[in-house]
């Protein structure tokens, strides 16, 4: 269940891999179990782990998009291979071109005009770009600040005590790694971290919600 006043993560597991993260721009410390079995959302205010204030990376050309969202796009993929490299992995490819640009931009806005996280995503409602992961950025807005701010909170789960093992467990999925709470079971939970630090994934594709308020970030092999 969605509470829009939470800083959110939840994560599921679909067809034998780690799938769907999602985090929104939020407001208290409160706890929320989902109720659909498919996994778990916790609620953390985690502002103080956001870097909002950096500046971003532009080590990657700015990416054409014909969307309107080249510059987010393109913040997004090097905000995501820097934190990457803060661990020595290597670095995603973006992936995007105009049909995979519009079906991220469609799952984002679609979850977004239903206050519904990774809705499209798991229904395959636009199945093109889905690979095989998701995170989602629920209210954090769609400018280059924002996803960088919301990916910085998303990698920052890793400084949690129930995510220390997380690292041994980089090349293979596992949804019980131990000591690595991909759903957030007992705590809060690890599996926007580990979509970003897998190195069973090797590319990356970044949609933007034409509402203005949401993002996603899908993985794939």
């Amino acid at each position: 269940m969605l509470n829009s006043h939470a800083h959110r993560f939840g994560s599921v597991l679909f067809a034998g891999f780690l799938v769907v993260g999602c985090s929104s721009n939020a407001g208290d410390d409160s706890t929320d179990a989902g109720t659909d079995g498919l996994g778990t959302d916790a609620a953390t205010d985690g502002s103080d782990d956001a870097t909002s204030d950096a500046p971003i990376d532009t080590s990657m050309p700015l990416v054409d998009s014909g969307d309107g969202f080249g510059a987010a796009r393109t913040a997004c993929i090097n905000e995501i291979n820097s934190l990457r490299s803060t661990e020595g992995h290597a670095a995603y490819a973006l992936w995007t071109g105009a049909a995979i640009d519009m079906c991220v931009d469609e799952q984002a806005s679609s979850d977004e005009k239903a206050n519904s996280p990774h809705q499209a995503w798991l229904n395959g409602t636009y199945p093109t770009c889905n690979g095989n992961g998701q995170n989602e950025c629920e209210g954090f807005g769609v400018s280059p600040a924002d996803i960088v701010k919301c990916l910085d909170a998303m990698w920052a789960e890793k400084n949690q005590p129930d995510c220390a093992g997380c690292p041994a467990c980089q090349a293979k999925f596992t949804a019980n790694c131990p000591n690595c709470d991909f759903y957030g079971k007992t705590g809060p939970e690890c599996g926007h971290y580990v979509n970003m630090s897998a190195d069973y994934f090797v590319k990356a594709a970044c949609g933007f919600s034409s509402l203005g308020g949401w993002a996603v970030q899908n993985f794939s092999q």
